[in-house]
């Protein structure tokens, strides 16, 4: 009876331990059915959920009962320790938290000393049992640690770093004209000098990248290097942005002394003119900062919407080649693409970018100009990963974009034509990877921060800060500036037609089209409402749809690329007779009605509906 007993003790520990240290006596009786919980231990535990409770009060210092519930004292407090191995023991006894405390200080000193949480808690796998139980088992549960050992860790957001981190002197603190610390691209070009030199100070031998990094520590505070690189990891990242300077192998650092390279690389990138120095490249036409705010306008409402639409069509007319560069910003509810929604659009010219807000209305897509703008085949529309998008605006808003340079196409067709490898075997790329593959100098000269390219962007934020709004055009601008003109550059001739190809496929609708018209309450109505309401003779949705006694889409806005009404269709299942014809098109008079029954599972009601086939 007694080892039934401690089999009992040990599997309900074992339980709430993995239930985070608190469950019901109900949902612990539930377990006397469990595979492995044999019939001598619910007799040694009472076989009822009064006896359940008598046993676990035996137990004090492992349980505490409170009324319904069980609580397993010290394992995952809310404030993530481990209270029972803090408990005053044997001179022989292990301080487990300290031991947790100088393991994550020593990997932070070895790969810091500041990482993402994350990053830091794929070490704990190396540590001792005892380490990782005292740290917690999940994210949070880690998070919680590092935040109640004040005297070692600073957790800021999804980093942590050591709080007695080495700091440089006084002495090598340098300041910008203004007697502040360094940040932005001016800390970025501070650093990458003295980075240069370094290598210059060492006969241009190899250095290992950890002392490289040391030497970065020793020279600029933490305040500069948050806006460059705070371990070594990310200074290999900032080091990779400058391959015209340096050349990384085995983990060294050395200058580079032949600019020439070996017939370009896998990545698809050809090295002969997308690279240039950092200080002398000045092939933009506005860098994205604080004093670029005034060419960034952003409309909430449809008469701004209307002018900014002009501004750009008056800056396509003064343009011998006719593009713009788009990007959507978007806001996700749940998975899949129907809890999907546009929440911003920004559209970039040569002179200006404009930034749409949608989240008060969708008119500003819809009756603006915009929807005409992306549809039109006059003007080429520059974009990265436009198939998303596509099916999203053609299943929400019924608009279909034409004429695109799709710059992630681009880049799998650089790598078909170049490695020969199939389509299919090329994984997509994301942006930021795109730029530093062919154009690096847009990170270089932008106020990105290594904390920004591993955050996760909320684009529903509102109101939408200055800083925020640079993040937001960021893309797009570099879209406009710089990636257009590199890419179209790198694709051969006999590719040309290869891209269009790829790029029209993109833009294909999903075979399941849920087009919005607003109806002339103001309300949208989807695909199978239309149809409905053609056939219940609905002469309201006719009227929004018949224009001159023909069939158009809604009534668009005079501009450049709207003057004449669109010759979209009606969905097929929603034809209604044309010419004042009273029957409908002969591949539809086949269509008949017939009554269907449904039967619900819970009640057996049984209910008629009427069903319209094709």
């Amino acid at each position: 009876m007694e080892d039934a007993k401690h089999l009992a003790l040990l599997f309900f520990l074992d339980h709430l331990m993995s239930k985070n240290g608190k469950r019901t006596i109900h949902d612990l009786s539930c377990q006397f059915g469990a595979r492995n919980f044999s019939e001598e231990m619910r007799e040694a535990v009472g076989t009822t959920q009064e006896g359940l409770t008598d046993f676990l009060s035996l137990y004090p210092s492992l349980f505490t009962v409170e009324g319904d519930s069980v609580i397993l004292n010290g394992v995952f407090e809310m404030d993530g320790r481990n209270q029972m191995l803090k408990l005053p023991g044997t001179p022989k006894s292990r301080d487990y938290e300290k031991e947790a405390i100088d393991f994550f200080v020593n990997k932070l000193q070895k790969f810091g000393p500041e990482l993402q949480i994350k990053s830091l808690l794929g070490h704990r796998s190396q540590a001792a049992p005892e380490v990782r139980l005292v740290s917690g088992r999940h994210l949070k549960e880690f998070c919680e640690f590092l935040s109640s050992q004040v005297d070692y860790f600073v957790v800021e957001g999804d980093r942590v770093r050591l709080k007695n981190m080495p700091e440089p002197s006084n002495g090598a603190v340098e300041l910008d004209e203004d007697g502040n610390e360094l940040s932005g691209i001016r800390a970025k070009q501070v650093a990458l000098d003295f980075l240069r030199n370094v290598l210059e100070q060492n006969d241009e031998q190899p250095i290992p990248l950890d002392s490289f990094y040391q030497r970065f520590c020793e020279r600029f505070t933490h305040a500069v290097r948050q806006q460059v690189a705070t371990n070594p990891k990310e200074l290999l990242q900032f080091l990779k942005l400058n391959r015209n300077v340096f050349f990384i192998r085995s983990n060294k650092v050395s200058l580079v002394k032949n600019k020439s390279e070996e017939n370009g690389s896998e990545s698809g990138r050809s090295t002969e003119d997308s690279e240039s120095n950092f200080s002398d490249n000045n092939n933009t036409q506005y860098p994205i900062n604080k004093n670029s705010l005034s060419k960034i306008k952003s409309v909430y409402s449809l008469a701004p919407a209307q002018e900014a639409i002009k501004e750009i069509l008056n800056d396509l007319n003064n343009q011998e080649e006719k593009y713009v560069a788009i990007d959507f910003k978007f806001v996700t509810c749940g998975n899949g693409i129907k809890d999907e929604f546009l929440s911003l659009i920004v559209l970039a010219s040569q002179k200006r970018i404009q930034v749409f807000d949608l989240s008060n209305s969708d008119t500003l897509l819809l009756e603006s100009g915009l929807r005409e703008l992306l549809e039109s085949p006059k003007v080429l529309k520059i974009i990265h990963d436009v198939k998303r998008v596509s099916t999203l605006l053609s299943q929400r808003y019924s608009v279909n974009m034409a004429n695109i340079f799709d710059t992630q196409i681009a880049h799998s067709v650089i790598q078909h034509e170049k490695f020969g490898k199939s389509f299919a075997d090329l994984r997509a790329i994301t942006f930021l990877n795109l730029q530093r593959v062919y154009y690096p100098q847009s990170i270089m000269m932008s106020n990105i921060t290594p904390r920004k390219l591993s955050e996760t962007p909320s684009w529903g934020q509102r109101p939408i800060e200055d800083e925020m709004m640079l993040d937001v055009v960021e893309e797009c601008h570099c879209l406009i500036t710089a990636m257009y003109r590199v890419l179209s550059q790198q694709i051969p001739p006999n590719c040309q037609s290869l891209l269009r190809e790829r790029c029209d496929e993109a833009l294909l609708q999903a075979p399941f089209k849920k087009s919005l018209i607003p109806t002339s309450g103001g309300g949208i109505m989807n695909g199978i409402n239309q149809a409905n309401a053609y056939l219940n003779g609905n002469e309201a949705y006719r009227a929004v749809r018949r224009t001159n006694n023909s069939l158009s889409p809604i009534a668009t806005q005079k501009n450049g690329f709207a003057e004449q009404p669109l010759d979209t269709p009606l969905p097929k299942r929603a034809v209604a007779p044309q010419n004042g014809n009273s029957e409908y098109p002969k591949e539809y008079q086949k269509a008949t009605m017939c009554d269907a029954g449904t039967q619900t599972f819970s009640t057996g009601e049984i209910v008629a509906i009427k069903m319209y086939y094709d």
